[in-house]
């Protein structure tokens, strides 16, 4: 019964992605978020390396029918949605940040809390209907 050990592993690597958001309020400066922002590739990196090679090995270890069901290729696509926000706006606002010649930028720093703020949200409510659809699995 391989489901399970590839499961932890697979939510393990989304625990790391995902822990952007619990880090973005603790920058104070340019060089906080230079830092941050090295570290973070690596394990982002790393994360979306992991994603994809036990996603595929869940639909191994499962069956490649569970593909055919509507309500996981939806959830599947909620699911990139909520990394590409992530990556979309985030790493874009960091790396502008990073890349700053400025000491603080205070206004920067604000506005990345602030886009954080709404791509949690908006992910949080990506990650509900998610989960909507495992347990409702409509379209069946």
């Amino acid at each position: 019964m391989l489901f399970y050990p590839i499961l932890v592993v697979h939510l393990l690597a989304v625990i790391a992605k995902i822990s952007v958001f619990f880090t973005i309020p603790k920058l104070r400066d340019v060089q906080s978020v230079q830092a941050f922002f090295r570290r973070y590739q690596r394990v982002d990196r790393m994360a979306n390396y992991t994603m994809w090679m036990t996603g595929v090995l869940l639909i191994l270890v499962t069956s490649w029918r569970l593909l055919l069901q509507m309500w996981l290729l939806v959830s599947m696509l909620l699911y990139i949605l909520v990394f590409l926000l992530i990556r979309g706006i985030l790493f874009r606002r960091l790396r502008i940040i990073a890349d700053s010649k400025k000491l603080f930028a205070r206004d920067e720093l604000k506005l990345l809390r602030t886009e954080s703020y709404c791509v949690l949200v908006a992910a949080v409510a990506l990650l509900g209907g998610i989960g909507y659809l495992m347990i409702h699995k409509p379209w069946v």
